[in-house]
Order: structure tokens, then C-alpha cells, then sequence
């Protein structure tokens, strides 16, 4: 290993408590250099040698070393050290990057005001306050301001940001890790390769219960994967499969043969839902060794201090480590376009790996082609191959098609279109006719959490019988009960109901005989109608669509709550046209769907902001939920627990993991609530209440907690939270 420059002003000064600050320059530089040469980033090794070795210089300061001890002082230490960064490397974005090493990539423009401004004298004040006159990395004014003509080059030549952004990134990226790794005390990475055993994948195919399908699904495996060996290097590739096909598993083999043959890193398989990551992951498990299952509500199977430093760092940081992950759509977009810190810490990983993405027609149109010019950009300059798998294929990229073009052996399902807008009451009428009377299972599908709790309550009488409620609304732990207790009723071959939002439409492995679905764009329709008939159980499923509007004066659909008017205003074109059609008439549907899609010119996105040098701004694929805040539900005593266990932590940096654990085993009896709705209740309650237990209590930073004696009132265990204006509605309903 390469030894660092040696700095006189280091010794016997610290970076943590307990770790000289030489030995973690040292520790993160041989980190970064492992990360990297495991990589194949061998253009990187030189700028991440500088960086690393430089980031925390500045922590000898005086200030910082009684911060260590006395937390009283502060001292902020990264823009110190990115000017000694600066001026041994002469980079401007090197030091850059040390400057932003604990917050976040800044715009272009934001980065070239900084530097400019930046007064050489005071500059050097900064540094010499802790370093002294006499080290040799000291330049002088000229070649400081030589040094930044690198700005005025770029300003001058716009068409290089996108370039320039990867470069910034993945060297941040590995910073970040190294730099983390290191703090908490992990040695060493130790990546595994991917290791495909194509007879795993038959004894698996084996186990799985055969039904007249699994001769039509083995058959179209084997030809997609057929097309997978006549691949010949990184870009975007499709499998465009009807629901039921298989996906799953001929998206895994596929991924797997690619990495085998291609000797690829890593393989990331992306999808929609966090109830879909559990299902998929059980399923990865049983045909690769290693899988890290990731998401925000990832549980740790044994206690804290059972686990290595190394998983603790992997589960509070939720980074990339294992072979194959299987993450949220939401966590893999924030790695690819996020300009914070942590969030950018996996982007390395996605060089020479295989990225599955699982029902990508979940993304907003308005970023469709943005997120495929970034797909096209990655796979060039990083070896990705991407496979975009879904039964709904949006026009994000060209790219080549891999599995055989089919269509179900024979029609599913039907659809039904009411080109009338409808009331709730109206809705009930239909439903009572077309499920309960034919004694149907039925899945009802809703556009937004209050318009769901109403059906729930219309629909309770005349869908009593195994009648289950999801929505955002209903704690995380609870919604994944409730789908496994669903498929286990279908496996009886039992009624089941359920009144839901669009937290079950893709990728949900359940079957309905019947579906009614509000009004939303075409590809959510259709993936609505996948749990319909899904194992051809039926002769032919019914979907029933139609818009269902406020009973008020607006008349407003609630569709426009949640969708564009777009997506919404060509859907309805296309229905017009036919009230009533096949599954088979889907695949032509879609594809003009999409092609009016495609001519609106959606230029919205985090691909364009990169592309003008806007790398501090972010577009979320979660909604804006500025306005809602997080509502703690203490439904079996778990949140009291461990709220006690995160308030009784020292706000240090060794309990910084453990804090983390914590909140992820409260964030599994978390949800989101409008600020205004848990004001009305916290009004509504002091009214008329004096209770010994507080059944809402505020916890500040926008955090509510309801406690047992609120279950029942503020949060109900049948249909999860209730707004203060329904709360007659819903319990007089339900238990009155």
C-alpha cells in the first residue's frame, strides 16, 4: 500500500476520541483505494489519494481537538481542509469535494462564486492556524488564481456538466464510504463476487407448485434467456412479460447469466414498493448465496452487539455491499441523483453491475426520458446493463427486447368502462352487483387515503366477509401482515376483499376475481387489472373503471389529487374509444398510450438539472410531503420502548449507528399524516379531554406520537389513521 504525505502539524492530534487523526487519513485512503481498484476505477486512484488524505486535515486545529473532548466548541473543519486539498492538487472540484464532505454537491455556479470569492489571505490564514508557515503544499497568489481558470473553460463549454457531475460523484461517493467505514471502525470491505448455479435455478423452478401455466412460463424463460447469451455488451434491454409470466425469476437468471458471462460486480434489482422487496428477496435467496435485502424498514435479525461493525454500517447507511440487492426505486433513485452525501455513497457500485428495474411505468412520465438518457449515459460510461421488466413497458429508453413476444395463453380478464362520472354511493351500487352478489373476491382500488376510508365504510356490509383495508395510512408493520394473511386466504381457496389505495398495484403477487379501479393513467390501470384472474383461476375476471368525483360542490375527481392532467386527459381519449375490451387488447392500447405520452415532450428531471450543472437540485420520486408530518403509532408498546431507548443515548458520534437502529425499528410503526389533520385532533382532544396518558402527544421536529390509550380513536387497528372530521363516520360506522 502507498504510504501519504507525511504532515508535521498531525502528530499526536486526533480525529475521533479514540483514533490518531493520521491513522484515519491512512485508514480512509487505503478504504477508497480498496473500493476502487475492486472497481476497476484506476482513472480515480490519483484525485482520490489527494482527497482522502486531506479531507479532515484541518481537525488539528486546536478548536476541534477540545471539541473532542468538550462538545461546547464548535469548530467547522471541511472548508479549511479543501483549501490545503486545493492547493496540492491545483483542482478546484477535488477540493470541492472535501468542502461538501459532510452536506451535499452544490450547483456549478454555486462552486465557481465560492472559489472566486475566496480571498487568497484569508485563505491562507484559514490554514495556517493549525498548519503552520512551513509546509511545502502552499502556493503562491498567481498560481492560486491560475488554478481557477478551470471555471471560467467550463462556463464557456456547458456541454461537459454531465461529464464532469459522474466524475464529481463517483469520487464523493467513494469518499463518503471510505470516510464512514473508517469513523465507525470497520477494517475491511472484503466484496464477494456474484456466483450463478444454474441448476440452483431448476431444483428451485422444481419446488414451485405446477398449474397448467408452468410448461407456457419454462418456455418463455428458456427463450429469454437464450436471447440473455447473445448479448453483447452494457446498454438497455427490456422484458415485456404479461403478468403471471414469471418475471421475477427470468429477470434474476438473466441478471445472473449477464454477470457470469460479462464477470460483473454487482447485481441490483429495483422495485417499486417496499411490500414487494420482502416477497422478491425471499425469492432471490433461495437462488443466489448472498442478498441484502434494503429498505428503510429493514430489521436486524439479531441484536446490535451481535452484529459486526461492517453490518451495522451496511444496515445504518444502506450501502450496496452484498453481490445482489434488492432495494426501493425511491433508494436506487436517490443513489443515482441525490446530491447529499450519504445518499451518493452507493454510485460506485453501479459500474459493471447488472440493474434490474422492476415495474419502472411507477416513475412520473414527466421523468421518463431524463431517467432514460441517464440509463443510456451510465451504461456508456459505466459498463451498466439495464433491464427494464414490467408487463406495461413505458417509453423511457430503446432498448433491445429479450423475452419472445407473447400474450397469455388465453384471455383473463375483461374490462369495463363507465364513460360517466360517478359518486362513492354510485360506486357501492357496482361493486354490490358485480362482487357481491356473484360472491366474488374483490380488490377496489382508490386515489387517495380519505376517498379509500369512505369506500371501506360504504363497502363493509356488503364485503363483510375476510374484508381487509391498506393504505398509506395503516402502519408498515400491519400492511405486510395483511398481504401475507390475503395470500394465505387465496391459498385456501377462501373469499377475500380488499378496500385499497395504490399501495397494491404493481408487483403484488395476489389474485382477485374481481377489480374495480378508479380512474388513473392507462398503465396503472393495467397493472390494477394484473390482480384480476392473475392464475387464470376463472373463466374471465371483470375489471370494472370508472372516474368517482366529490359529492360536494367542486365535483372534483379525485383522480386530479394524485395524477397529472396529462397522463390523465390521454387515458380518457383512449377509453373513449372502447368501453369494453380483452387483456388481449391491452399490448395496442398501451402502445398508443404511450406514443401520445411521447409526444407531450416531458423535458422535467433531475437528468436535465445535471445536463445545466444544477447539482444540488433534486427531484424526489416521493410526493412532496412538506406539508405532512410523521406520526408515531404505539399500538403493542414497541414506540414508547424505543423512544426511550433513542432519548437516553448521548448525542455522540459512537451512538450515531445505534440511534439509527433504533429509528428504524420505530420507522416500522410510523406514517405520514397532513400537519393540519394531527392539529384538528390535537384541538379536538384538548377540548373535551383531560386523560392521565396523553393519547396524542407532539415530540417536536414535526414528530407526533399516539399512544395506547389513542388506539381506538386517533388510530384504529382495522383501518389505521382517522381523520378528526371522519371519526364519526368511521367508528360510528365500524363499531357503532
Amino acid at each position: 500500500m502507498e504510504m501519504i504525505p507525511s504532515f508535521s502539524f498531525l502528530d499526536g492530534k486526533k480525529s475521533h476520541p479514540e483514533k490518531l487523526l493520521k491513522d484515519h487519513l491512512e485508514g480512509v485512503w487505503h478504504k477508497a483505494e480498496e473500493i476502487a481498484m475492486y472497481h476497476g476505477y484506476d482513472e480515480l486512484i490519483e484525485s482520490l489519494k489527494n482527497i482522502c488524505v486531506t479531507h479532515d486535515l484541518a481537525k488539528a486545529h486546536e478548536r476541534f481537538q477540545k471539541h473532542l473532548v468538550q462538545k461546547g466548541i464548535k469548530y467547522a473543519h471541511a472548508e479549511p481542509s479543501s483549501i490545503i486539498t486545493f492547493m496540492m492538487s491545483k483542482d478546484v472540484f477535488q477540493a470541492e469535494l472535501v468542502r461538501r464532505h459532510h452536506s451535499y454537491l452544490e450547483d456549478f455556479e454555486q462552486i465557481a462564486v465560492f472559489w472566486r470569492e475566496l480571498d487568497y489571505t484569508d485563505a491562507i490564514k484559514q490554514v495556517s492556524e493549525f498548519a503552520g508557515k512551513e509546509e511545502s503544499f502552499y502556493i503562491d497568489e498567481k498560481q492560486w488564481h491560475s488554478s481557477l481558470r478551470i471555471l471560467r473553460q467550463i462556463e464557456a463549454d456547458e456541454t461537459n456538466f454531465d461529464s464532469l457531475w459522474l466524475r464529481l460523484r463517483l469520487l464523493y461517493s467513494i469518499l463518503i464510504t471510505a470516510d464512514r467505514l473508517d469513523s465507525i471502525g470497520v477494517d475491511d470491505i472484503n466484496f464477494e463476487n456474484i456466483q450463478y448455479d444454474e441448476e440452483k435455478f431448476e431444483r428451485y423452478i422444481e419446488t414451485l407448485p405446477k398449474d397448467e401455466l408452468a410448461s407456457w412460463r419454462t418456455e418463455i424463460r428458456t427463450e429469454t434467456i437464450e436471447n440473455v447469451d447473445k448479448i453483447e455488451g452494457p446498454g438497455v434491454y427490456t422484458i415485456s412479460l404479461p403478468t403471471g409470466a414469471g418475471k421475477t425469476l427470468i429477470g434474476l437468471q438473466s441478471a445472473m447469466k449477464l454477470a457470469s458471462k460479462f464477470s460483473l460486480k454487482t447485481i441490483v434489482y429495483v422495485l417499486p414498493f417496499i411490500s414487494i422487496v420482502d416477497q422478491n428477496t425471499d425469492v432471490a435467496k433461495n437462488v443466489c448465496d448472498k442478498v441484502q435485502e434494503d429498505h428503510h424498514l429493514v430489521s436486524m435479525e439479531r441484536e446490535t452487539e451481535d452484529l459486526t461493525t461492517l453490518e451495522r454500517f451496511i444496515i445504518s447507511f444502506r450501502y450496496f455491499k452484498d453481490p445482489l440487492i434488492v432495494t426501493t426505486l425511491a433508494k436506487f433513485w436517490e443513489v443515482l441523483y441525490s446530491p447529499a452525501a450519504n445518499d451518493s455513497m452507493s454510485l460506485h457500485r453501479l459500474k459493471d453491475a447488472v440493474v434490474i428495474l422492476d415495474e419502472p411505468q411507477s416513475i412520473p412520465a414527466k421523468y421518463w426520458q431524463g431517467f432514460g438518457q441517464t440509463l443510456k449515459f451510465l451504461s456508456e460510461k459505466l459498463g451498466t446493463y439495464f433491464i427494464l421488466m414490467t408487463a406495461t413497458q413505458p417509453m423511457i429508453a430503446k432498448g433491445e427486447e429479450l423475452a419472445p413476444k407473447v400474450s397469455f395463453p388465453r384471455n383473463r380478464h375483461e374490462y369495463n368502462v363507465s364513460n360517466e362520472k360517478i359518486t362513492l354511493d354510485d360506486m357501492k351500487v357496482i361493486i354490490d352487483e358485480n362482487a357481491s352478489y356473484h360472491n366474488r373476491s374483490s380488490l377496489v382500488i382508490l386515489n387517495t387515503r380519505k376517498e379509500a376510508l369512505k369506500s371501506y365504510v360504504l363497502l363493509r356490509n356488503i364485503l363483510g366477509e375476510n374484508l381487509f383495508f391498506l393504505s398509506a395510512w395503516v402502519i408498515p408493520e400491519e400492511r405486510m401482515k395483511r398481504i401475507k394473511k390475503l395470500k394465505e386466504l387465496e391459498k385456501l381457496g377462501r373469499r377475500r376483499n380488499l378496500v385499497s389505495t395504490q399501495v397494491i398495484e404493481a408487483g403484488v403477487d395476489l389474485d382477485f376475481d374481481y377489480v374495480f379501479r378508479d380512474m388513473a393513467p392507462f398503465d396503472s390501470i393495467v397493472q390494477a387489472a394484473g390482480r384480476c384472474n392473475r392464475r387464470m383461476m376463472n373463466e374471465v375476471g371483470r375489471i370494472d373503471i370508472a372516474e368517482i368525483v366529490r359529492e360536494d360542490k367542486s365535483g372534483r375527481s379525485y383522480a386530479s389529487y394524485v395524477y397529472d392532467d396529462i397522463s390523465l386527459d390521454v387515458t380518457k381519449e383512449i377509453l373513449m374509444q372502447r368501453k369494453r375490451f380483452f387483456e388481449t387488447d391491452v399490448q395496442e392500447m398501451l402502445s398508443k398510450y404511450y406514443d401520445q405520452l411521447g409526444k407531450k415532450k416531458y423535458q422535467e428531471g433531475p437528468w436535465y438539472n445535471i445536463c445545466e450543472g444544477q447539482w444540488s437540485k433534486f427531484n424526489s420520486l416521493i410526493a412532496d410531503v412538506s406539508y405532512e408530518e410523521t406520526v408515531l403509532v404505539d399500538i403493542d408498546g414497541t414506540v414508547s420502548e424505543q423512544l426511550y431507548k433513542l432519548e437516553s443515548m448521548e448525542n455522540t458520534l459512537e451512538n450515531l449507528d445505534a440511534k439509527r437502529n433504533v429509528w428504524k425499528r420505530i420507522q416500522k410503526y410510523a406514517i405520514t399524516v397532513p400537519k393540519g389533520e394531527m392539529q384538528a385532533w390535537e384541538d379536538g382532544i384538548n377540548d373535551v379531554i383531560l386523560d392521565k396518558e396523553k393519547k396524542l402527544e407532539f415530540k417536536g421536529n414535526g414528530i407526533w406520537l399516539i399512544s395506547k390509550s389513542g388506539i381506538g380513536e386517533i388510530y384504529s387497528t382495522e383501518v389505521g389513521f382517522v381523520p378528526f372530521s371522519m371519526k364519526e363516520e368511521i367508528f360510528g360506522d365500524l363499531y357503532g
